[in-house]
């Protein structure tokens, strides 16, 4: 074998990828024994594992039970070597011929068995060795010989019986039909019905020389009673009415040709003529009726009858000891057929795979080759050793590692729990070989995003019990995994408990409870006049009980002393400890307040995980080594996303943190924060705000505010509030107090031509304090283009933001070239130089200036500059149409909430509340939780479902994930099936 394995490691070696993509990826510079060791336990889950192609000499004696070994391991995936063949050119194809054959006799015996309702083992027997390949397949052949001729046996004599029970019916009817004819003087012409009456004609002296003279007959027999009705029509038009049909029904009988009980009829035709009979005749065999003898003289009919008794109760016992032969016989293979299926199948995968070894003649070995999991080697040499042992081989198989720039199969280790998203992921593109696995993110990114779509505490809490139980009872349920339907429950189980409790969470976060708002972390922290009660609502001065005015609750009173005044602490309002105020439900605004975060946080967390994306191409980058993507694809897409979309999630962030109440602009110049902390008497704390709900300037602070212009006061109308914001400024080198102004009603007091800086510096008139209202993000992120740089102070978020805006619009504007052109003209750069050096080498070497310039592999610019620019569109689009497809996170828990919140208010509150009858009210919530499990929980749950799988799909993964390798598939006992299947299927 040595001389053979030193010219089959040079034969066997694959050539190397001319393709253009092979050219840019290296390969990885060798690693020391520990690293590969540390990095073994991350590869398995970020990235695929490592692995190496093997090859393999085994001798022929050995190479059964080297399969069957490998079989057991189940960690090498074995290439074809002879796709040039047909299946029937195969080595071992009568093997796995013999191996179908044997699986089709125990697939018979299986039914076999449970049509005689014996319970299969499903692990059977396994005390015994199963027979070998040979003796099996000849102990299956003379059983399936056996049972077939005992089957044609057994139909025969149900068959026999099921005539002689119609045969019985059809005397019994008959004698019954006769004997009413019996004593009638009259007869009645038969109609298409089969009306009529025997009358006379059978009995009357002159009626039975009729009927000799005429020939007057009957047919009796059954027939199955679908058929019935047109068979009378058809007897009625071919006669032309000369004919009477009596019927009657007789229940079910056992048909024996389909071994299904029919519904039949018991029938008898009187005619006159020959020709009649022979017409009747026809027509009972197309309806498929059974004719039976039916003498005339009643003593023959009872004869016949006691003679179709005992030839029933003969058969009757013949067919019992028939059965009882045949259900002994099933129950002494039943144990065996489970371990003889099993054996079956693993000997059919072991030729099949055997059938993809190439056949060395000259040295009588099997030569195979596979890819295997670095970390899996160990084991697959001991495998090896043992099937050579197990076989007594007197050569060892020869096991070698060859190099190869084919790319390897991808191999994810995933458990339990990371299967389903594993699922999921596969389902879009298997993963290139070592490419950033995205499961890692979606195991909980994906969840995540579903329960934000599918928010409720009462859905989600359903949902998680259900995914619970199906984890909890995940062994006693495993063997309905094959139904196509709960399988598809099954392996995603712990999906479905992780969606249920972010569903929850998110439930949480809304505060809806089957759409009704929670008071779980305690009351609303808004007042109104419904809540007189409340202590703390009614400390709050300055509100009007009777009213509709909503109020939130607040430590004024700790902030403010009517008698001291004040005390030095900040004024806050109170928050609602989690989660959505369930004060907003009842609210006319509550619909626009629950948009607008829902809308904001989907814009959150799109960007967010698209940035994420892109992060993971950073780490395929990094892994592989390829800093021209790094820096001419990673950062400009980096840039770009964060110079627009990122900015916009500040804006946000930002907005939601700013204290607004607390947030003023001075002069039409500048944004000024004023902490709401109230002025003491000499207003030796301002900034600071005048005492609260006094109206009157002139009584404020003992007058001190009293010589200020009129417009700087901010309560107007009678209407107090909760104080004016007070501040000192510089004006032309000396201090000047500043109040805030109410602009409601004046609007020129925000018109920086007429209230500046400037203005103010010159005439204190001309100076303006005006509280800021939150700017709309959506109008500074369109005038943001629309208006480079002009941004108002009204308008401002940040400090700066008009400069802040031109800067990421410059290097937003820079990426988009620096994304386009470097990368495609630095790699035709970089294949020039190569090209030249290779002919410059080629010269040195003797070998002219031929055409062996182009070695490793042909480069087209123009392909790889059409391939950038389509990159570039899409991803510049991409991320304005995908940040726009995040807001589906809004939209579905939108109507989530409000499709749940109709059902429960149009039916349980409008009809079964407001009736006042316990009958109805049960029925209205028995309807309400139909629809709750049938709609939401089934219909909304699929959909959000759907919505999730695209977010990840088209909007996270396309940011870094190509999806175009091909799986690791070992040969495995554990995955025998598709192994099974795909050999039938060759």
């Amino acid at each position: 074998l040595s001389a053979l394995l030193g010219q089959r490691k040079l034969a066997c070696c694959p050539k190397e990828d001319s393709s253009p993509t092979s050219t840019r990826r290296r390969p990885a510079p060798p690693r020391t024994p520990r690293a590969e060791a540390s990095e073994a336990a991350a590869m398995s889950e970020f990235r695929s594992a490592e692995m190496s192609l093997i090859q393999m000499f085994v001798s022929h004696e050995a190479a059964h039970d080297t399969l069957h070994e490998l079989g057991d391991v189940g960690s090498l995936q074995f290439k074809d070597l002879n796709t040039e063949k047909s299946a029937f050119q195969r080595l071992f194809v009568q093997d796995v011929r013999k191996c179908d054959d044997m699986l089709r006799i125990l697939r018979f015996v299986t039914e076999m068995l449970a049509k005689e309702k014996i319970s299969l083992k499903p692990h059977g027997d396994t005390s015994q060795a199963p027979p070998s390949l040979t003796e099996l397949h000849d102990k299956l052949i003379d059983l399936e010989k056996e049972m077939k001729e005992h089957n044609a046996s057994a139909n025969l004599l149900l068959r026999q019986k099921t005539e002689l029970e119609e045969h019985q019916f059809v005397l019994r009817k008959a004698s019954q039909w006769f004997a009413y004819g019996t004593g009638r003087s009259s007869f009645t012409a038969p109609t298409a019905e089969g009306a009529g009456d025997v009358g006379s004609l059978l009995d009357d002296p002159e009626a039975a020389q009729t009927k000799q003279r005429k020939m007057l007959g009957h047919i009796a027999g059954c027939i199955p009673f679908a058929n019935l009705k047109d068979f009378a029509l058809t007897l009625f038009r071919a006669t032309r009415g000369n004919m009477l049909l009596k019927h009657e029904e007789i229940g079910e009988v056992l048909d024996a040709s389909k071994g299904e009980m029919v519904q039949k009829s018991v029938f008898i035709v009187f005619f006159s003529g020959e020709r009649s009979k022979v017409k009747i005749d026809k027509i009972c065999d197309a309806y498929g009726a059974n004719k039976y003898a039916l003498p005339d003289n009643g003593q023959q009919q009872g004869e016949i009858l006691s003679q179709v008794e005992e030839r029933l109760r003969d058969l009757s016992l013949v067919i019992d000891k028939t059965d009882d032969y045949r259900r002994s016989k099933l129950e002494g293979v039943c144990d065996s057929v489970a371990p003889w299926t099993l054996h079956v199948q693993k000997e059919k995968a072991v030729y099949h795979t055997l059938n993809k070894f190439n056949y060395d003649v000259t040295h009588k070995c099997l030569i195979a080759e596979g890819w295997a999991p670095v970390d899996d080697m160990d084991s697959i040499r001991e495998a090896l050793r043992k099937g050579t042992a197990k076989s007594g081989a007197s050569v060892q198989t020869v096991l070698n590692v060859v190099k190869t720039r084919e790319t390897p199969p991808t191999y994810f280790r995933t458990t339990k729990f990371t299967k389903g998203t594993q699922s999921i992921v596969d389902a879009y593109g298997t993963a290139r070989y070592q490419e950033f696995n995205p499961a890692v993110f979606s195991v909980i990114t994906f969840p995540f995003l579903f329960g934000v779509m599918f928010g409720d505490i009462g859905h989600g809490i359903m949902m998680a019990l259900a995914g619970g139980l199906l984890c909890y009872f995940e062994k006693q349920l495993a063997h309905l995994a094959a139904d196509e339907m709960f399988g598809t429950l099954y392996k995603g189980r712990y999906n479905i408990l992780l969606m249920g409790i972010f569903a929850t969470y998110s439930g949480f976060i809304y505060n809806e409870l089957f759409a009704v708002p929670s008071e779980m972390f305690g009351n609303t922290v808004w007042c109104s006049g419904e809540n007189t009660h409340d202590a703390e609502c009614m400390a709050v001065p300055g509100q009007n009980p009777g009213g509709f005015q909503k109020w939130q609750r607040t430590n004024l009173k700790d902030a403010w002393n009517n008698v001291t005044g004040s005390t030095g602490e900040e004024v806050t309002w109170d928050v609602y400890p989690f989660g959505t105020d369930p004060g907003f439900a009842h609210t006319g605004n509550k619909l626009n307040s629950v948009n607008s975060f829902k809308m904001k946080f989907a814009i959150i967390a799109g960007v967010t995980q698209m940035v994420a994306g892109v992060c993971c191409k950073l780490m395929n980058t990094l892994y592989f080594k390829d800093t021209l993507t790094m820096y001419f694809v990673f950062i400009p897409e980096m840039v770009f996303i964060n110079s627009i979309f990122g900015y916009l999630c500040i804006l946000i962030m930002t907005k939601w943190t700013t204290n607004w109440d607390a947030t003023f602009v001075l002069n039409n110049d500048a944004v000024v924060g004023v902490p709401q902390v109230y002025c003491m008497n000499d207003l030796s704390n301002v900034p600071c705000w005048t005492p609260p709900y006094i109206d009157d300037k002139m009584h404020v602070l003992g007058g001190k505010l009293a010589s200020l212009p009129e417009h700087m006061w901010c309560m107007k109308g009678g209407v107090p509030t909760a104080g004016c914001a007070v501040i000192e400024i510089m004006r032309n080198g000396v201090k000047q107090l500043i109040v805030e102004s109410n602009t409601f009603g004046t609007k020129e007091l925000m018109d920086p031509l007429f209230y500046s800086k400037a203005s103010c510096d010159e005439d204190l008139s001309k100076c303006v304090l005006w509280k800021q209202n939150p700017p709309s993000l959506l109008d500074s992120l369109i005038k943001m283009f629309m208006e480079i740089g002009d941004v108002p102070v009204a308008n401002q978020v940040v400090g700066g933001q008009g400069g802040l805006q031109v800067f990421l619009i410059f290097i937003a504007f820079v990426s988009v070239p620096m994304l386009l052109f470097p990368k495609p003209l630095i790699l035709k750069k970089m294949h020039e130089n190569k090209a030249a050096f290779q002919t410059l080498e080629d010269e040195g070497e003797g070998h002219g200036g031929g055409g062996h310039g182009h070695g490793h592999g042909e480069f087209d610019f123009g392909e790889e500059m059409v391939h950038q620019m389509i990159h570039t569109i899409e991803y510049v689009l991409g991320c304005i149409s995908n940040t726009a497809s995040y807001l589906r996170l809004w939209a579905l828990s939108l109507a989530h909430a409000q499709l749940s919140e109709v059902f429960w208010e149009k039916t349980v509150v409008e009809i079964g509340v407001e009736s006042a009858d316990p009958v109805m009210l049960f029925v209205t919530i028995s309807a309400w939780a139909c629809f709750t499990v049938g709609v939401l929980m089934g219909m909304e749950s699929l959909s959000a479902f759907l919505h999730a799988l695209r977010l990840h799909w088209v909007e996270f993964m396309n940011k870094f994930y190509g999806g175009d390798g091909y799986k690791f598939v070992p040969f495995s006992f554990e995955t025998m099936n598709d192994v099974v299947e795909g050999g039938a299927a060759e």
